[in-house]
């Protein structure tokens, strides 16, 4: 509703969804209720999420993930939106063009937040409690993401039986590139020439990242992918990577070669 950039940044909006719809080889329509505020001093950029559709312990997708995989039919919030984002625009941004040193890419920020939606993430908190917040090393409730990360043994941090955290594996959600978290999905893994792929898995945990992205040390400069966990001014990441798409794939999404039909609103 901002009368100066209102209309930019929802065209902003739309062409970064229109980007990563693109991606899909779906025909579905995503509503995302888009909200905002405005200060500079919060450090937070943007969120964005979308519920798990769960009701027991185990692995779930999100509302989002499973209305795209299914192609519309299992719509599970009906007439309600199927995610939500929010944007701070207390902090600096660009909209289009070449974004400046001193701002952040727009774009690039709301196709991260609106994979998370997608499924992109892990329900594992510090703690090794999931979605439900059971104690640790008790059944709970998972996103699909969760059922591929391991240890650097390959060693799965859940049960694929009982739906429980493996409470041994607690000291691996801070272990670092080395001895962290990675994904070891098929489609990932040849992705990243056979390797499980390195998440993001900081020592202190970090609420909201850690879990969640990919391994900023492993993905580095030239090398860094959008949905590493650190966003830095200037100009983002507007693509998905193999490895990237290798995990939307173990996810349960067909990607390119063609175009999908994915509209987010």
């Amino acid at each position: 509703h901002d009368p100066t950039l209102g209309a930019t940044r929802q065209a902003a909006l739309q062409q970064a969804a229109d980007a990563l719809g693109g991606y899909f080889q779906h025909t579905a329509t995503i509503t995302i209720n888009v909200t905002s505020f405005n200060l500079a001093s919060h450090g937070t950029l943007a969120t964005a999420g979308s519920d798990l559709s769960f009701g027991d312990p185990g692995y779930f997708r999100t509302v989002v993930q499973e209305k795209i995989i299914t192609n519309g039919a299992n719509d599970l919030n009906g007439a309600a939106d199927d995610g939500t984002a929010v944007f701070n625009f207390g902090q600096p941004w660009g909209y289009s063009g070449t974004v400046s040193a001193a701002a952040y890419d727009f774009k690039s920020t709301a196709m991260h937040e609106m994979a998370h939606a997608l499924g992109f993430l892990s329900q594992i908190d510090s703690s090794g409690r999931g979605a439900q917040g059971n104690l640790s090393g008790s059944p709970d409730a998972w996103a699909v993401f969760d059922d591929w990360l391991t240890d650097n043994t390959g060693a799965g941090l859940i049960n694929d039986t009982t739906f429980a955290f493996d409470t041994s594996k607690i000291g691996t959600l801070t272990g670092g590139s080395a001895n962290g978290v990675f994904f070891n999905g098929p489609n990932a893994r040849a992705a990243f020439g056979g390797q499980r792929v390195p998440i993001y898995s900081p020592n202190p945990y970090e609420n909201g990242s850690s879990g969640s992205h990919t391994d900023d040390n492993t993905f580095g400069g030239a090398g860094a992918l959008l949905m590493n966990a650190a966003t830095d001014t200037g100009p983002g990441i507007l693509a998905l990577s193999g490895v990237e798409l290798g995990i939307f794939q173990d996810l349960g999404y067909t990607v390119v070669p063609e175009p999908g039909a994915v509209t987010l609103l």
